[in-house]
């Protein structure tokens, strides 16, 4: 009895509302993936990083912030980030029309890992982009793996190293 007990403890340990949050959050990126296409999650990934660019450097960001409050500020940059987002994506789609389809067993590992990039991906744009934490604020075990400058520019740089290879 004390034995799973103390496997019950342990998993609870681990289960953190962080990890919960990730899990999801990787299930539903997956399942959209598969229904979506792999291209069209390549071409979000890529987006993403020169939306980024764009977004901190656009000069007239402070005329379209309207919004008050903390949550409708952060609509309003978010909303900001996805026309920059969706236009880019509109450009790099029309270059990646779709990933090969693979043999049984390989499309799902290799979208698991297009889906491990992108969360990657939008947890490096929380930490560096606009601060998501009003929807959800990552605890210190995901700060201690995303929270220093030069930690987050190695985790920037490891979703386009996944692509690479996959």
């Amino acid at each position: 009895m004390s034995s799973t007990t103390s496997i019950v403890s342990k998993i609870s340990q681990f289960l953190t509302g962080d990890i919960i949050f990730l899990l999801a959050l990787f299930a539903v990126l997956f399942v959209l993936t598969m229904y979506l296409g792999k291209g069209r999650l390549v071409s979000v990934i890529l987006a993403f990083y020169a939306a980024t660019i764009l977004y901190k450097s656009f000069p007239y960001m402070e005329k379209l912030l309207v919004a008050t409050g903390e949550k409708p500020l952060l609509f309003n940059k978010l909303g900001v980030f996805l026309v920059f987002l969706v236009l880019i994506y509109l450009a790099i789609n029309k270059f990646i029309s779709h990933y090969a389809e693979y043999g049984p067993g390989e499309g799902a590992l290799r979208t698991g890992g297009f889906v491990l990039a992108m969360l990657i991906v939008l947890i490096v744009f929380s930490y560096t982009t606009i601060s998501l934490d009003p929807l959800h604020n990552f605890g210190s075990q995901i700060d201690a793996i995303f929270g220093t400058e030069a930690r987050l520019f190695w985790w920037s740089l490891a979703p386009l190293v996944l692509l690479g290879f996959l």
